[in-house]
C-alpha cells in the first residue's frame, strides 16, 4: 500500500474555502477511485495556513488510475487551484505497517 502525503500554503482567508472544498468535493472525487482506501484532510492554521490531504493506495496502479502517468507529481483539482498559495508538495511513502483495529 501506499500513503501519499500533499501538502500546500493556503491563501489567506480561503482556509474555510479549502476546507469546504476538502468536505464537499474532494471526498466525492476520492470515495469514486476504486483504489483509494482512505483519506484524511487537516489545516494547520498557522502563518501561513497550511493544507494536507494524507490518502492511503492500495498499489501505485490504483494511485496512476487516478494522478496519470505523472504521479510523483502534485495532483490539483482546478476548484482547489485558486486557494493555494504555491505549487504543493508531494511525497510517497510504502506502508510498513498500523495498528490494528
Amino acid at each position: 500500500m501506499i500513503l501519499r502525503v500533499w501538502t500546500c500554503p493556503i491563501k489567506k482567508g480561503m482556509e474555510k474555502a479549502f476546507e469546504e472544498f476538502a468536505l464537499k468535493e474532494a471526498t466525492q472525487i476520492l470515495e469514486k477511485q476504486a483504489g483509494c482506501l482512505n483519506a484524511f484532510f487537516g489545516i494547520d492554521y498557522g502563518e501561513p495556513s497550511v493544507g494536507v490531504v494524507v490518502t492511503l493506495w492500495r498499489d501505485i496502479e490504483s494511485l496512476k488510475a487516478f494522478t496519470g502517468d505523472n504521479w510523483k507529481e502534485p495532483y490539483i483539482h482546478p476548484t482547489e487551484a485558486p486557494l493555494l498559495a504555491e505549487k504543493p508538495k508531494v511525497t510517497h511513502y510504502t506502508l510498513v505497517g498500523k495498528i490494528p483495529r
